[in-house]
């Protein structure tokens, strides 16, 4: 199934523009994705931090997104998705909107191929994922699969991977 936005792209851009820059345009675009809940919001946060902390990245939530399709999540994610160079996801724990975005990255291969995923070790996750969606093909473990035992670990692989 592919998903048009037509005018939402004009719309997306200058959005995209007001929050950051037209020169932010040339940077490597990272799109954060994980859960926004009071316990791990803040990590997404951090990630962002080390990404942005190099010139040439941008990373950014979706959260920063206030006009861009806000009567439909899914194609928000859509859109951002596509703009993306590059999908991070956090996955802390399985419940909630971000374990959505990730089935919508497993259904395209233009999106797992530029998602990167980091999982907190021994969280309990779906079977879903466990025995399928962080398998081959999808995903291969210290490829574009991490597996971080804490908040440090989680910040010294993006540190090293941006």
């Amino acid at each position: 199934m592919e998903i048009t936005h037509h005018s939402a792209w004009d719309e997306f851009l200058d959005e995209f523009i007001s929050v950051f820059s037209v020169f932010d345009l040339l940077k490597n675009k990272v799109f954060i994705c994980g859960s926004y809940n009071d316990d791990t919001f803040a990590n997404l946060q951090i990630v962002q931090r080390i990404i942005n902390a190099n010139e040439n990245n941008l990373g950014f939530i979706e959260k920063e997104f206030r006009r861009t399709h806000l009567e439909n999540l899914i194609l928000k994610f859509d859109l951002i998705a596509k703009f993306s160079d590059e999908i991070i996801m956090i996955i802390e724990h399985d419940k909630g909107g971000h374990m959505i975005e990730m089935g919508i990255i497993l259904s395209f291969k233009d999106y797992y191929k530029k998602t990167k995923v980091f999982v907190l070790k021994d969280v309990e996750i779906t079977e879903v994922l466990k025995k399928g969606g962080l398998l081959t093909p999808f995903f291969k473990e210290n490829v574009n699969l991490f597996y971080f035992e804490d908040v440090e670990q989680l910040k010294r692989y993006i540190d090293e991977i941006y």
